[in-house]
């Protein structure tokens, strides 16, 4: 006659615990894993799409001057309808300062994206000294090009790697020379390794303004013939706006520079002042020239004031 001894019951008890942790653990595992193959797939189809930037071939750049020329450009993004830009047309200096204001959806975002070469005009063309960019290795015209934004990208390691990233054959006088004309070197001094204290993920232990002017130094070793600041101090405190401004007034020496700004004290000093309106060009003029005016910008500016 079979009977069940009370070890049979705290057995089959025990195996049936493990079963059903063991479900229970794969039950929660099984969102993970969906989201792996979920980022498999994901990189699967970048690895397939296209290059949107076919340089081999293309003219490579061994010096650039700066000087740019924007004839009738147009540009819209694909499934719109609407331009972002339109017939914009501008003749642009070597080292001169160019400021670019409007409201949202002007079209100052996609006008800095054409200038990096993010994006190829719709029509029109974008002449970097006399030569079509569609022709250019831009690759090689990236290095001649600094880049200072809102957001300030910053790696986790040591200040001092996060300054020279992307440069080539520095010598310390360089990277001393770069960090004071950018306003760092007082706040690096006091840091407890000075420049090798490690940052953080994305510079979380300094301060915004400390981060921008790490991106000024970065910027500045670089010693870029063109420059695009994208509200590099509309995120900042007025002491630290301070800081950076005159930080910048060093870098955009004898340099081409785009600046997109929404406090507009901030260009004041620009050699022109571009106002936008839906894609538009509306109004070209120094800070005093546009006041007179009494048009779109002395509407911005009051706003302001």
């Amino acid at each position: 006659q079979w009977s069940i001894t009370v070890g049979d019951v705290v057995l089959l008890t025990g195996y049936f615990d493990s079963l059903t942790n063991s479900i229970v653990q794969i039950l929660a595992v099984l969102p993970q894993i969906g989201k792996g193959f979920e980022s498999i797939r994901s990189v699967g189809e970048i690895i397939e799409c296209p290059d949107l930037e076919r340089n081999p071939g293309k003219i490579a750049l061994q010096q650039v001057r700066g000087e740019f020329t924007f004839e009738s450009v147009s540009y819209k993004y694909p499934d719109t309808e609407q331009f972002a830009i339109q017939d914009f047309c501008l003749q642009v200096n070597p080292g001169e300062t160019i400021a670019i204001v409007g409201p949202s959806g002007a079209g100052k975002s996609t006008l800095l994206s054409l200038i990096i070469g993010f994006m190829a005009p719709t029509t029109g063309r974008v002449l970097l000294d006399g030569t079509d960019m569609s022709s250019l290795d831009l690759q090689t015209y990236r290095k001649f090009l600094s880049v200072v934004s809102q957001e300030t990208i910053l790696f986790e390691g040591t200040v001092r790697e996060n300054i020279v990233y992307g440069s080539e054959q520095l010598d310390e006088e360089q990277l001393i020379k770069a960090i004071q004309d950018a306003n760092a070197l007082e706040f690096i001094q006091e840091l407890p390794s000075g420049l090798d204290t490690l940052i953080g993920e994305n510079g979380a232990k300094l301060s915004g303004g400390q981060r921008q002017r790490l991106a000024i130094a970065r910027a500045l070793i670089r010693n870029p013939r063109v420059l695009v600041l994208d509200e590099a101090t509309s995120s900042l405190d007025t002491a630290s706006e301070a800081l950076i401004q005159d930080a910048l007034e060093h870098l955009m020496e004898n340099r081409t520079t785009f600046v997109v700004a929404h406090r507009l004290s901030t260009i004041r000093k620009a050699d022109r002042i571009v106002v936008m309106e839906r894609g538009h060009i509306v109004e070209v003029g120094n800070h005093a020239q546009l006041l007179a005016k009494h048009g779109t910008y002395t509407q911005l500016h009051s706003l302001q004031i």
